[in-house]
């Protein structure tokens, strides 16, 4: 009794199992779907080849060719300063001054050193004249001192004068003819003490000139119609001889420094040998400032070589110091295509979309493209002899562009971009 209600449940719980297990067994299995490759929407431009100047950007800074400063001509102290950084200026207006009282004196002094040695010039005229005046009556002296000699000699042998008499009249010719030779020699010295004067009153004039050009350098003024970049000193300051005072630059001629790229150097050398100017524009202060290529610097480095891009205008002339970017035209190329910067992978390839498939293409970069207009995005200009009319270039920037990438076109410009989920 007890064996028969302990088997029915086991059996029933077999059967059970065994059930599930036929079931499992023949049960429909679903249909497998199969893989599909992924499919990536992306925008595009149709090429159209057209001849244009690319646009090259550089980055300069302001400077200024006459740019000036004003130095102490002499240690002095500042009486006033009349202007202020970044102060307009107009020609022969005071800028600042330093106290007379520290250079009258020394113009002074140097007068007087030239009046003094002026003085001595006209004293040895006159010494000269008188000079030549003595020589004459000194020889007749002389020869008169010599005749005496002579005719005491001859009394002195006739016993009518003493030996000592003799000697007298003796010493009386050496002393005449010691004064003689001291007038010619001053005679004969006498351009030379002439010229020695002279050249000291040329010394005196010169240091004169000076003490009245210092004098008149106290007093700064503006060359030129101009602004003050900097002012380095203030009322009351000890100034020493060529302490800057005060620098200011003229608005006109001023120019722009920039790079130009090792690689394009060469086309801008040769447009200014052949007499050509390239064009530039830079935005200031809200304004669109014109400007021109008008040298290159005489030493180049690895980076390139030096421009300077000359200031058509003065009008809402840039400050000097101040960096500007600039966007200069090249000459116009043929066949090339304005693509926005997202189409350009890697500096130098672009993506030809073929039967639904990516291709990648090289091209060479030759600048942006001008002519923008409101918020339009910049646009590089590329150039590629694979380029035909009508060719269509992915613009959507994939990070996972590859060669053989489906993609599916959906026109239009635009950033980024999305799979297409199927099945």
């Amino acid at each position: 009794m007890n064996k028969k209600k302990v088997f029915l449940p086991v059996l029933l719980l077999a059967i059970g199992i065994g059930g599930f297990l036929a079931l499992k067994a023949t049960r429909s299995k679903p249909p497998t779907a199969p893989p599909k490759e992924p499919v990536w929407r992306v925008e595009t431009v149709p090429v159209a080849l057209q001849k244009a100047s690319p646009i090259l950007v550089l980055n300069g800074r302001v400077e200024s060719p006459d740019q000036t400063k004003a130095a102490a001509p002499g240690v002095g102290r500042v009486l006033t300063v009349k202007v202020r950084e970044g102060q307009r200026v107009a020609p022969g207006q005071v800028l600042l001054e330093l106290d007379p009282r520290d250079f009258d004196p020394k113009v002074d002094q140097a007068r007087g050193e030239a009046l003094e040695l002026d003085a001595a010039i006209k004293s040895e005229a006159l010494r000269h004249k008188a000079d030549l005046d003595q020589l004459e009556h000194e020889k007749r002296l002389l020869a008169a001192a010599d005749a005496d000699v002579k005719r005491f000699e001859q009394l002195r042998k006739e016993n009518f004068y003493s030996q000592s008499a003799v000697e007298q009249s003796r010493s009386n010719l050496a002393r005449q003819n010691i004064s003689l030779r001291a007038r010619e020699l001053a005679i004969a010295d006498h351009q030379a003490r002439l010229l020695q004067l002279q050249a000291r009153l040329l010394k005196a004039q010169a240091n004169l000139d000076q003490a009245r050009l210092a004098a008149a350098r106290a007093r700064v003024t503006a060359p030129f119609a101009g602004l003050v970049a900097k002012v380095e000193v203030a009322v009351g300051d000890q100034v020493n001889t060529g302490q800057s005072l005060i620098s200011l630059y003229p608005v006109a001629g001023l120019e722009v420094r920039a790079k130009l790229p090792a690689t394009q150097q060469d086309e801008f050398l040769a447009a200014l040998a052949r007499g050509g100017q390239a064009q530039a524009s830079a935005r200031v202060g809200g304004e669109t400032l014109a400007f021109r290529l008008v040298r290159t610097a005489g030493a180049a480095d690895a980076r390139g070589l030096d421009a300077f891009f000359a200031l058509a205008s003065p009008a809402g002339a840039p400050r000097v110091g101040e960096l500007v970017t600039l966007e200069v035209a090249r000459a116009p190329v043929e066949g090339v295509v304005a693509l926005p910067y997202t189409a350009l992978y890697n500096g130098r390839q672009v993506y030809r979309i073929e039967d639904g498939r990516l291709k990648a293409l090289d091209v060479e970069v030759l600048g942006e493209a001008g002519g923008r207009v409101g918020d339009q995005a910049a646009r590089l200009l590329v150039k590629s002899p694979a380029l035909k009319n009508g060719d269509l270039l992915m613009v959507t920037h994939l990070p996972n562009a590859v060669n053989g990438l489906k993609v599916e076109a959906v026109g239009g410009e635009g950033e980024g971009g999305r799979e297409k989920g199927e099945g």
